[in-house]
């Protein structure tokens, strides 16, 4: 895997139409492109090698029980950022994570089946990490927009 990978104009239209299917057949986006489907294969695995490319379900959490999605931000002791990350990448209820500037070290996303779930996370789980100076939580009412449709715009 290279850092200086880059993507063509070919590698973004077949990301665009995963994008849109992420099933679409090999054979249909060749087809579009004019290309061999063999062709296409050996670019999606090289952007799926490369770690360009992600092929994934993506569920609501809302329809799949978890009714309960809340934003976390974190301010956490300077020399212990990257021990907080590796705490929080093992939490199963932790579905984001993003270093950030402004109020919060860390932003995380929450997602739980309820308030309750909710409650216990954040009394104890999160509490158990001593180095978190505080947290400021958001609790989400409705997903008014979930895009994945990004990257494939010409730079």
């Amino acid at each position: 895997m290279s850092n200086d990978f880059e993507i063509d104009d070919i590698d973004r239209h077949i990301i665009r139409l995963l994008q849109k299917n992420g099933r679409i057949p090999f054979l249909t986006i060749a087809n579009e492109l004019g290309l061999a489907e063999g062709t296409i294969r050996r670019r999606v695995a090289r952007l799926i090698d490369e770690k360009i490319l992600q092929i994934v379900g993506v569920t609501d959490p809302l329809k799949v029980g978890m009714h309960t999605v809340a934003i976390v931000g974190l301010r956490v002791q300077r020399g212990k950022i990257d021990a907080t990350i590796a705490q929080l990448k093992d939490m199963p209820e932790v579905r984001y994570i993003a270093l950030a500037t402004g109020n919060h070290d860390i932003i995380i996303e929450i997602v739980v089946p309820s308030n309750e779930a909710l409650l216990i996370f954040l009394t104890h789980k999160l509490n158990k990490i001593s180095w978190i100076i505080n947290t400021g939580t958001s609790l989400v009412l409705k997903i008014a927009k979930q895009d994945f449709s990004w990257g494939t715009e010409d730079v």
